[in-house]
């Protein structure tokens, strides 16, 4: 492993020329080109946040000049990083095999002056997709996504891996014990009965595939979020254990308040459709009320379309032709419009099962993704407050001509992505600032950063998270992790910050929160 000293390019300190912005929660600070900025990490005690996203590296940022962050330097990896987490001067970072349904690896190091290994790396299992300590920082949790190889030949079982932090005889000494929790133990038939999907050729176990953990404040409980399954699993971090796993359930796109832009039409048609809008969420986070802890869900959306032997992705025009829907539902007036739609074709309203309607003739379809958040209860998976249209509609009133277009391809044409999963919420964070509870969620394809109100939210459900901003700049394109700073931890003036790092223009933006 080797050092290199990188020299950063501070982008923009001031708001550039044409951003949009719903509200005044967020104020930009700077804005850094990096090499794989995604997930990040903040160590207060050192000012350095660690950042990484797919490359054999890890980038530090240096909080040392408040006004000016920069890139100080770099440790090469071993492989491809996915994650990194941080407690204490402690740095964990998971690293992918190559090819990456192989077995990954988790290692761990302390920073003084550089990070310095002090544990022996632990192959853990396949694709280790995220990281994240305990608060207590006496573990580290682990979603294994499992997810096949290319060809479909592999399919690797998903999993939980927990590593147990013992400190050893000397400073940089540790002992990291590993356990990989699997699925196997579970009532497979129940869960699908439930509404948990089994996407794939290999049968339950392995079609679910951890994407995203959160912990709960007295890291006794993880919720991870299982995406192509349409699930949650809850994870008893304390006994070592899956202890359930909770359907998410869909959004009825045909209900006021939950509609959707279905065509590539260059115009803004946010309309209700008899279409059932499967959560599968990416990013997860909770916050603890009143006793209990809630999840916040980003509803991504996830086909299987990226192997040869298998997908579930279809369209309406796919369900016509082989006589599965109602066409007094899909009729004229309904069927041209969503001609191009992306729909699931697991999910089987003729035939038995939980979906099964009379006549076998479906009178709604399944699309990926719902482009909404939604809050759970964590103790029994119980759906609180789903936010339906809301960001769509905002994002169309703040910015119509970046409406729904792919950022991905940096090129401005707008109602692009409609047909698909519209503006795509990737990952949600949670933050207090000065008594208020806020929300940040990352819009993947649309990019830009929502934030919800969600002070004096609680199980009971009386008072519903509201949003109160919406910030997009264009020249950040595809927002990926979500960091919050709390003020007490911050680098800067003592102010809250948020922390987004930006997959497609390879940028990371630092924000004061209000």
């Amino acid at each position: 492993m080797k050092r290199v000293l990188l020299i950063a390019t501070v982008l923009a300190s001031t708001v550039a020329a044409q951003v949009f912005q719903k509200g005044n929660v967020l104020s930009p600070v700077a804005t850094l080109q990096m090499a794989a900025p995604e997930i990040s990490a903040y160590m207060p005690e050192k000012k350095l946040l660690f950042v990484v996203g797919g490359e054999k590296l890890v980038e530090m940022v240096s909080f040392a000049d408040e006004a000016n962050p920069k890139v100080e330097s770099c440790l090469q990896l071993d492989g491809p990083a996915t994650s990194v987490t941080v407690h204490g001067d402690l740095v964990a970072v998971s690293i992918t095999a190559e090819p990456d349904h192989g077995l990954g690896q988790v290692q761990m190091f302390r920073y003084a002056e550089g990070l310095i290994p002090v544990a022996s790396a632990q192959r853990l299992c396949h694709l280790p997709d995220m990281v994240t300590f305990t608060p207590d920082g006496s573990k580290i949790l682990v979603a294994c996504e499992g997810s096949p190889s290319a060809d479909y030949n592999e399919d690797p079982e998903g999993g939980v891996a927990i590593l147990s932090v013992e400190h050893g005889a000397s400073l940089n000494d540790y002992k990291l014990t590993p356990k990989v929790l699997d699925f196997k133990g579970l009532d497979s038939l129940a869960l699908r009965k439930k509404g948990v999907r089994s996407p794939g050729l290999q049968g339950f176990v392995r079609s679910l595939e951890p994407e995203y953990i959160t912990v709960s404040k007295d890291s006794k409980w993880a919720w991870v979020s299982l995406q192509e399954n349409n699930a949650i699993a809850k994870v008893d971090v304390a006994a070592e254990k899956i202890a359930d796993i909770f359907p998410l359930g869909y959004v009825d796109h045909s209900k006021p308040g939950f509609g959707l832009d279905v065509k590539k039409d260059e115009k803004v048609k946010i309309k209700n459709y008899p279409i059932r809008g499967l959560r599968q969420p990416d990013g997860v986070a909770s916050f603890a009320v009143g006793g209990k802890t809630l999840v916040l869900t980003a509803n991504e959306g996830a086909s299987v379309n990226d192997y040869k032997a298998w997908t579930d992705e279809g369209t309406v025009t796919d369900l016509l032709a082989d006589d599965r829907l109602d066409r007094t539902v899909f009729n004229d007036d309904v069927a041209p419009h969503l001609k191009k739609f992306t729909v699931s074709l697991l999910e089987r309203c003729d035939q038995q099962g939980p979906d099964e309607v009379p006549g076998g003739k479906c009178p709604y379809v399944y699309g990926f993704g719902t482009r909404s958040v939604s809050l759970f209860d964590g103790e029994t998976g119980r759906l609180l407050w789903d936010s339906g249209e809301e960001m769509e509609r905002a994002f169309a009133k703040l910015a119509p001509d970046y409406f729904n277009w792919n950022s991905k391809k940096d090129k401005v044409k707008m109602d692009s992505r409609s047909p698909k999963k519209g503006c795509e919420p990737e990952n949600v964070t949670v933050g207090e600032v000065n008594g208020k509870r806020y929300a940040f969620v990352g819009l993947e394809r649309s990019s830009g950063v929502a934030v919800f109100d969600l002070t004096g939210v609680d199980a009971a459900a009386r008072t519903v998270p509201k949003l109160v901003d919406l910030y997009f700049d264009p020249k950040d394109r595809g927002p990926e992790g979500l960091l919050f700073i709390p003020a007490d931890k911050s680098p800067i003036y003592g102010q809250a910050l948020l922390v987004v790092g930006y997959e497609f223009s390879k940028t990371l933006t630092v924000y004061r929160v209000k």
